[in-house]
């Protein structure tokens, strides 16, 4: 590596000496290479839409970070600076601002990707221009499968949920399952997913799609539960569907588990479930006492002093990423991406939740991938509860063989 370093540095230098266009001929991070900055590009969906909720809960967190760090003297000796972008929730508007941010702000990291289909053209662009791209929160398991080694998630991703669901269900003894899903691709994917699992191991799964606007999921519901299933799943995102489906079971009579496909049980959930999301379960990455690292108390403590209250699990995990870039840094003594990059596989080192190292199974999910989270299986013991309320019915660390 060190050679190949070498011969590249060299090429550059000749092409910068060569008076017929030698600033043409440098490719962008060639000209960054020689004045690396400690700029970090953070790009989300800030336009109006969307969950406006999460992508500020990120960028508080990228602002805490920096304020941090720069009082502890920055990073490789620089005050580190954010450059915040707009993806407009969009790939291409998204791939546009991860090659601004590095061919003319001079970043040399990039924490971006909230969503998934807008990261994968985001993670293109920092491959190609060869920058580490630390993922926010996006999920596909094809962000870590495209074995790009600039490419960093330390969080989740959807196998780790998909697998979670069939040990739950074996442990909850169920052998007849009902389940609903929205007719997106989070909803038929994750549905399908789930349902192929579940009859392989034996049980008995009934499925029905519904459109993501539907507002009465009655005769659907009426279908699937004439086979008395012990357990209903609900495959949704934050949609009228979700709550519809529980409303209307439960109004229906339906008196077995209901089990959502993610969490979101919030004020506005309770407001739109009332007292039928009482016993309601959901998987999440949280647990009412999630048990933190000296490092994560640190992170509590710092945010909860300066926004007043308690950070939520994917803030973390983006206070983990944007540290593992200043581990890779410190090991190096650089914040060249050309450096830091070769670095990034051999992260080792104390996050908000457990040691963080990454694992190394190329054209897998498995790849620059942290598998230390943990999937729970929480339920609302009574009206209000939340994941810090909530009664913990399973868990499990990482994805399941």
């Amino acid at each position: 590596m060190n050679e190949q370093l070498t011969r590249r540095d060299a090429l550059v230098a000749a092409l910068a000496a060569t008076t017929i266009g030698g600033g043409a001929l440098l490719r962008p991070w060639a000209a960054r290479a020689a004045t690396p900055a400690a700029n970090v590009g953070v790009i989300l969906p800030l336009s109006p839409g969307g969950d406006q909720v999460a992508r500020s809960n990120v960028l508080k967190v990228a602002k805490l970070w920096t304020s941090w760090v720069n009082g502890r003297g920055g990073v490789d000796g620089q005050r580190v600076t954010l450059k915040i972008y707009d993806d407009k929730g969009h790939a291409e508007p998204a791939a546009k601002a991860v090659t601004r941010a590095i061919t003319r702000d001079n970043c040399s990291v990039i924490l971006a990707g909230w969503d998934s289909g807008v990261a994968l053209a985001e993670i293109d662009e920092a491959h190609r221009l060869g920058v580490p791209f630390f993922v926010s929160y996006a999920w596909s398991p094809d962000v870590t499968r495209a074995g790009y080694p600039e490419v960093v998630r330390i969080g989740p991703n959807g196998d780790m949920l998909t697998s979670a669901f069939l040990p739950f269900m074996v442990k909850r003894n169920y052998t007849r399952v009902a389940l609903i899903a929205e007719d997106t691709a989070y909803g038929r994917g994750l549905g399908e997913r789930i349902r192929a699992q579940a009859t392989l191991s034996g049980i008995d799964v009934s499925a029905l799609g519904f459109a993501r606007d539907s507002h009465d999921l009655r005769p659907a519901l009426k279908r699937l539960l004439v086979h008395k299933p012990e357990a209903l799943l609900v495959i949704a995102e934050v949609t009228p569907g979700r709550t519809l489906a529980i409303t209307q079971a439960r109004g229906a009579g339906f008196k077995g588990d209901i089990v959502l496909s993610w969490d979101y049980i919030n004020d506005a959930f309770w407001k739109a479930a009332g007292k039928h999301g009482v016993g309601v379960i959901w998987p999440t990455f949280s647990a009412p006492k999630l048990e933190l690292t000296s490092a994560g108390a640190t992170f509590k403590r710092l945010y909860t002093k300066h926004y007043k209250h308690a950070p939520v699990i994917y803030q973390a995990f983006t206070w983990d990423q944007l540290n593992v870039w200043k581990w890779a840094v410190d090991t190096v003594g650089s914040v060249a991406p050309a450096d830091v990059v070769p670095a990034l596989p051999r992260i080792d080192m104390q996050g908000t939740m457990g040691r963080i190292t990454l694992s190394n199974q190329p054209k897998t999910v498995h790849f620059n991938q942290w598998e230390g989270v943990k999937v729970y299986f929480d339920q609302a013991p009574k009206q209000g509860a939340t994941d810090a309320s909530a009664k913990v019915l399973w868990s499990t660390q990482g994805d399941i063989p």
